[in-house]
């Protein structure tokens, strides 16, 4: 089980964390068929296939150059085609929540970010609010209105999503246009990273926007909250991912991924239960 630090319990219990789903929590979910959503790399592999795998693509997977072989794939295929197939990946199938997005909703943070094209947290979390979620992504002008906290409850679909795929931040070009583009959308991660906690489920070491944006903020201001990432034990070598900790001030919290992860589904149940007991402590001590 994962040994969570007092910190990130009780930034979640004050709600002052950013939640980030990523696609390892996806893959706990499965349509009618049995079909998990694809991951970046397998997404990009089929989409070679439908191209009789150039070589140029081969070696780009291979080198994990992901957003170059994207953008080829693009290319390629053309913007109206990839959208099709971004669709089919990870909207048309009807993926279904699993244990794990029910966790994730019942630790009631203000604000849950996903990089995933998938809806299948937003559907979730949609329908057992009540309709009541508000969803957002890298294109909206308002979504300052509703960081504060209060009531609402934000997810931000930080990529987009596959209901609108023209909109996607999937290659490398549409990476640097996002950042030139939607400047005030990452100016309020920035200070998200600032002023929460984060705790990152599902998500990847190498993601380039979780390296640059917090590299960025880490250099910018030298002083930021302690961030969180859950990831598979002895996935990523020890040296990287000092590395990484000391460039991104992100504290890696392992579990391991026999029986398909369920440790990190369980760890999750049990991170529940203590912020639960947190926020039934500070109600009664009122010292929110």
């Amino acid at each position: 089980m994962i040994a969570w630090d007092e910190e990130i319990i009780r930034a979640v219990a004050r709600r002052r964390s950013v939640i980030v789903v990523g696609s390892g929590v996806s893959k706990n979910s499965t349509n009618a068929a049995g079909r998990r959503p694809a991951s970046w790399e397998e997404f990009l592999r089929k989409a070679s296939d439908s191209l009789e795998n150039p070589p140029v693509l081969e070696a780009l997977i291979r080198q994990r150059d992901f957003l170059t072989a994207c953008e080829i794939i693009k290319r390629r295929l053309t913007p109206d085609a990839f959208g099709a197939l971004v669709q089919a990946e990870y909207q048309q199938p009807g993926y279904q929540k699993a244990d794990i997005h029910e966790h994730i909703y019942n630790l009631d943070s203000s604000i849950v970010a996903s990089p995933n094209f998938d809806v299948i947290y937003d559907t979730y979390a949609s329908s057992v609010s009540n309709g009541s979620l508000v969803i957002k992504d890298h294109t909206s002008p308002d979504i300052i209105r509703y960081i504060s906290g209060g009531e609402t409850r934000l997810l931000l679909k930080t990529h987009g999503t596959a209901n609108t795929p023209t909109q996607l931040i999937f290659t490398r070009k549409d990476y640097a246009e996002a950042r030139t583009k939607y400047v005030l959308f990452y100016e309020i991660l920035k200070s998200l990273v600032l002023t929460h906690t984060f705790l990152f489920l599902g998500c990847g070491v190498d993601d380039p926007d979780i390296r640059l944006l917090f590299e960025d903020v880490q250099f910018a201001h030298g002083r930021m909250p302690l961030h969180y990432m859950t990831i598979p034990e002895n996935e990523v070598d020890p040296e990287v991912l000092a590395v990484a900790s000391e460039s991104m001030r992100i504290k890696f919290l392992s579990y391991s991924t026999d029986n398909g992860h369920a440790e990190l589904t369980s760890s999750l149940s049990e991170l529940v239960q203590r912020v639960d007991l947190l926020r039934t402590q500070i109600g009664s001590d009122q010292k929110w």
